[in-house]
């Protein structure tokens, strides 16, 4: 047993990526991206306590927006994967008129009948605690809802047997799902799934209790690759399609994925996080990343722009570009051409000896030039990451005070961000609060 077996063990490691990291997780990060880790720079413990310095300044600031007085607010009650589970009604709050969002991952096999299911329960809901609307978008493993022929889940999981629990997905001819009055399926993006609605924004008009209140919502499912061809709505991260398909008029949005470093573990998708900022929408609810459930205030300040790119920046100091070797050199053409009769060996050989003569007298220069770089490189790792947690610091502090003594409690227009998820962790256990907003 190696002794990263017994740290696990130990608990003093996460097991996979997907845990939320240990301080011995944060201590190791430099070790395995600084040749020279002795270095006494304790870059992933910065971006650890800026971390919590940032969520203590959110907390100062209060709440990121209240409901209009001169209007009824909309209650939006948000949950996310439920992976199979039906919620009892006692643990969903009363709709009163509202929304009911589900982030997706509504099953764990992504089949037809599991979701159907989930749609049935979800219509329940809806009767019994007098939700407006219901509205979903898929997950990962939401295999049913990913129809893109010959290429989304649905046909990978199905493949041609049209015997399967999949309805026959691999001819074309499978069966629809009946969805319950008053829940609708948002595929902003056009990838099918049998919903009702069709892509683009969704413009809800409310009656009852909000009545003449109106809100846009857009929804979509996708998340960057984390599996198998078996999971849903996967895209490569440097070729997200995010960029400039959220419509601006956007004031709900539903996604699977989070957007990166908020509520994620730092596996949440940057092309999305350019987009809300691009957009500014009043409510993110998303999923996926079950350790990150929490809502979490957003600005689109300078301190949050400050923190993020702190984030971006991660632990890596890469490594300096490698040097010729000194001591093993590569097998050259001399020996090709020393194998064959007609060849004169010695020749060839002759002329490769003032080329490792060159590298052996720039040793120093190419010891140099790397130690360099890598100075270079460390400087201003440092000095950036420094300038980053200073700008939070005295971006977010100022925020406070000019909320607090120059505004007043009421002042705040931000926005809000909801990790929906219900299920603890990757314990399986469906334990987690259903989150309450009202808009």
């Amino acid at each position: 047993m190696g002794i990263p077996q017994i740290l696990l063990n130990l608990h003093l490691l996460r097991p996979s990526e997907w845990d939320p990291p240990t301080l011995l997780d944060h201590l190791l990060a430099n070790l395995s991206s600084f040749p020279l880790y002795v270095v006494p720079i304790p870059l992933p413990l910065l971006r650890l306590s800026v971390t919590h310095l940032y969520h203590l300044l959110l907390f100062l600031r209060g709440h990121a927006f209240h409901p209009p007085s001169n209007l009824a607010p909309i209650r939006v009650v948000c949950i996310s994967d439920t992976h199979d589970t039906e919620l009892s009604l006692e643990k969903i709050p009363e709709g009163e008129g509202g929304l009911l969002i589900h982030a997706g991952d509504l099953t764990d096999d992504g089949s037809r009948e599991g979701i159907q299911r989930q749609l049935d329960w979800l219509g329940e809901i809806k009767r019994q605690k007098g939700f407006e609307k219901v509205l979903v978008v898929g997950g990962n493993h939401d295999g049913w809802f990913d129809d893109r022929p010959r290429v989304g889940a649905r046909w990978v999981l199905a493949g041609s047997e049209s015997g399967s629990v999949f309805g026959g997905a691999g001819d074309g001819n499978s069966e629809e799902l009946r969805w319950p009055e008053g829940v609708h399926y948002l595929d902003g993006m056009g990838m099918g799934g049998n919903g009702e609605d069709g892509e683009g924004v969704m413009t809800i008009e409310f009656e009852g209790r909000g009545k003449g209140r109106k809100l846009n919502v857009w929804g979509w499912g996708g998340v960057p690759r984390c599996g198998g061809p078996e999971h849903a709505f996967q895209y490569d991260r440097p070729n997200h399609p995010w960029t400039n398909r959220i419509p601006l008029e956007t004031d709900i949005l539903i996604t699977h994925t989070p957007p990166r470093h908020h509520l994620d573990l730092d596996l949440g998708c940057a092309g999305l996080l350019s987009e809300i900022w691009r957009v500014k929408p009043k409510l993110h609810v998303f999923g996926h990343i079950h350790w990150g459930a929490g809502s979490e205030a957003v600005y689109y300040d300078e301190c949050q722009r400050a923190y993020e790119s702190l984030m971006a920046r991660g632990a890596d100091v890469p490594f300096p570009p490698a040097f010729p070797s000194l001591f093993s050199f590569p097998p050259s053409s001399a020996s090709a051409h020393s194998a064959s009769p007609n060849r004169e060996p010695s020749k060839m050989l002759v002329k490769q000896r003032p080329t490792n003569l060159v590298n052996i007298l720039l040793l120093p220069v190419y010891f140099g030039l790397a130690l360099s770089l890598y100075v270079v490189e460390v400087v201003e790792r440092v000095v950036m990451d420094l300038m980053d947690a200073a700008r939070v610091i005295w971006y977010g502090t100022t925020a406070v005070v000019w909320k607090w003594v120059m505004q007043g409690p009421g002042a705040n227009n931000g926005g809000l961000l909801v990790n929906a998820s219900v299920t603890y962790g990757n314990t399986g256990r469906v334990v987690n609060p259903v989150q309450v907003v009202e808009l």
